[in-house]
């Protein structure tokens, strides 16, 4: 078994279990540390801008601890194997099983680009990795603060109503009635990747409380969540 020596650096994150994951369904079974690719995820995550430099050990990310992780990723797939796995890891395999390795191989390469870039990571709220990963969902934040002015634009006052609990907020002027309001993306963050524009068709109004829950529903199932389903969850609850 590979040992990585890399006791006190930073825990892996999404991302980087994505990228290691994309290895692990690309080969079909864990590979060595002296394999060329093992070496090259290695050095592109001991380059990427994901965790401060001063936090980082001589063994960061290194051969041996890419290797393991390869590891840990198959026993998150079977247990039987006997070696430990993170809640992370087997988080990534429910979110993203063997069928879908087209899907983390397209978000794997996204989260290359950008580390190819040079973009830094923000810190991304834990339920934001189960929409995608923290890359993905830290850029369309910036995006979405334009979308959502422009669907507030095109919002007439009486269809400024939360898209899954269908409340109004109170008859206030019409700046206050939007403060209530956020936009959230009706389909996968992924889907969006590499599209020259995002539509606001593609948005939907949600009041802050339910755009936090289906949310929170994503992290709970740990796969995408429709409106509607979110709506009938909602409903069930009450």
């Amino acid at each position: 078994m590979p040992i990585t020596q890399g006791a006190g650096n930073p825990d892996w994150n999404w991302d980087e279990t994505l990228l290691a994951l994309d290895l692990l369904y690309r080969h079909e079974v864990p590979i060595h540390k002296g394999h060329a690719d093992v070496i090259e995820l290695s050095q592109l995550l001991q380059a990427a801008l994901i965790h401060p430099l001063e936090g980082r050990r001589p063994s960061f990310r290194n051969p041996d601890g890419v290797a393991l992780k390869l590891q840990n990723l198959l026993s998150a797939i079977d247990p039987e194997r006997g070696l430990s796995s993170s809640i992370l890891d087997r988080a990534a395999i429910a979110a993203y099983p063997r069928a879908r390795a087209a899907d983390v191989a397209a978000l794997a390469q996204l989260i290359r680009d950008a580390i190819v870039r040079g973009e830094a990571w923000e810190q991304a709220h834990d339920d934001e990795m189960f929409v995608e990963g923290h890359l993905i969902s830290a850029r369309h934040r910036s995006r979405d603060r334009r979308l959502r002015r422009k669907l507030l634009e095109r919002t007439a006052d009486d269809r400024l109503i939360c898209g899954i609990c269908d409340a109004a907020p109170p008859p206030l002027e019409r700046p206050l009635r939007e403060s209530f309001f956020e936009a959230h993306h009706i389909r996968p963050l992924a889907e969006f990747e590499g599209a020259t524009t995002t539509r606001v068709a593609d948005m939907a109004l949600l009041c802050a409380g339910c755009h936090r829950f289906i949310h929170k529903l994503i992290a709970l199932r740990q796969r995408w969540v429709s409106i509607p389903e979110a709506r009938t969850s909602l409903r069930a609850q009450g």
